[in-house]
């Protein structure tokens, strides 16, 4: 049986290149897309348009700062999902784009046909998105919030009930994003379990906050998950 440990708006942190989707020409605002599979599934054509990847990873910049920004962002996505009855799944956030940090929404999807949909609806909400401009290819330092239930698979190691492939290793307390990076390179470098994508993420229930080191991988082999989190104790306690 199934047995969520607890679950919130947890807070994702991620360093991704992104580059100009032909989508901003079609919209005429600003469309960034990543690789959803960026540490091991990259290939050399960018921005990605894999025939193996089905999910396309999509950003959206807010041109000027908005109070009460990822409520509005939430409130759209609530919108869309009603109206459209379609699991459309839309995160609020933010990202740096020529040096400077910009609200950003998240946006995953298979089809880009909801995208003007919801960008009607933050405009409702007097949110003005980035126009299109070029840009080339470059690494972003992005956040972004998601609701998730962490569903316990042994002591300090979880997975996300909505999606089997995301793990969570939890830590003892908070690291900064250049530290956590250098060690996962560590640990990637150092051992043969390395197909996986890495990320931060934290979540904060009441006055109790919980940090971990994610992994994202269709390749898991849970019983080598004792590895890995000999390799995370190692460097990250």
């Amino acid at each position: 049986m199934i047995k969520v440990k607890f679950e919130g708006l947890t807070c994702f942190t991620v360093d991704l290149e992104v580059g100009h989707s032909p989508l901003s020409e079609k919209f005429n605002y600003l469309v960034l897309e990543s690789n959803p599979e960026p540490d091991y599934y990259a290939l050399q054509n960018f921005p990605p348009n894999q025939r193996h990847v089905s999910d396309r990873h999509i950003f959206l910049l807010a041109k000027h700062q908005k109070n009460c920004f990822q409520d509005n962002v939430l409130k759209a996505a609530y919108k869309l999902k009603s109206r459209l009855h379609k699991d459309i799944r839309i995160f609020p956030g933010q990202m740096s784009f020529l040096n400077k940090d910009f609200q950003a929404v998240r946006i995953n999807t298979k089809t880009a046909e909801e995208i003007p949909l919801l960008i009607d609806e933050l405009e409702k909400d007097g949110i003005v998105l980035m126009g299109d401009r070029k840009v080339a290819a470059y690494t972003s330092l992005i956040y972004y919030k998601k609701y998730l239930e962490f569903v316990e698979l042994e002591n300090g190691v979880y997975q996300d009930n909505d999606n089997n492939n995301r793990y969570f290793f939890e830590i003892p307390g908070f690291v900064e994003f250049e530290d956590f990076r250098s060690k996962m390179d560590k640990i990637k470098n150092n051992c043969n379990y390395h197909l996986f994508d890495s990320f931060l993420a934290s979540l904060f229930i009441k006055e109790t906050a919980h940090s971990f080191i994610g992994i994202y991988s269709e390749h898991c082999d849970q019983k080598r998950f004792s590895d890995l989190k000999n390799e995370i104790s190692n460097l990250f306690y």
